[in-house]
């Protein structure tokens, strides 16, 4: 991986992520992804971006609960969806639960007032080819919950 094949793992990247969100909007599960038209700053977003590449590559899906999100990234982790990780850069799919990793030295009552749940999970979508697959994965950990 190099700079020279940079614009096709992004694009990969950002239609996977946009596919993801758009699913995850399908089923009704709380997600983030500011590549959706109904999130709050989209428009913001789309004066930033450079249209061919997309939003980027980043979801957040609300599990409401800690216990909730540590037993989905288990669960994803085991069906290979992909990896239980802190560093979200990779090729594959990576998924953190923010307030017990990143964001773990933030107080609890700072982490409320910035909307972050404690069942906030990150992805990373990795650039799976067949993205309907890996969306049937995460729906088949989410059904067990």
């Amino acid at each position: 991986k190099n700079l020279h094949t940079l614009h096709i793992r992004m694009k990969q990247h950002s239609k996977n992520a946009l596919y993801l969100a758009e699913r995850f909007k399908e089923i009704g599960l709380k997600y983030n992804y500011p590549g959706m038209t109904t999130h709050p700053q989209h428009e913001l977003m789309k004066s930033m971006m450079n249209e061919e590449f997309g939003f980027g590559g980043m979801i957040a899906i609300d599990m409401e609960t800690a216990e909730r999100a540590a037993t989905l990234m288990e669960s994803m982790q085991l069906k290979n969806v992909g990896y239980h990780a802190v560093s979200l850069g990779y090729f594959k799919t990576l998924f953190s639960n923010s307030g017990k990793s990143t964001s773990s030295e933030v107080p609890e009552n700072v982490q409320n007032e910035m909307g972050m749940s404690p069942g906030l999970v990150r992805f990373s979508v990795g650039l799976d080819n067949d993205i309907e697959a890996t969306f049937q994965l995460i729906k088949e950990c989410l059904d067990v919950l």
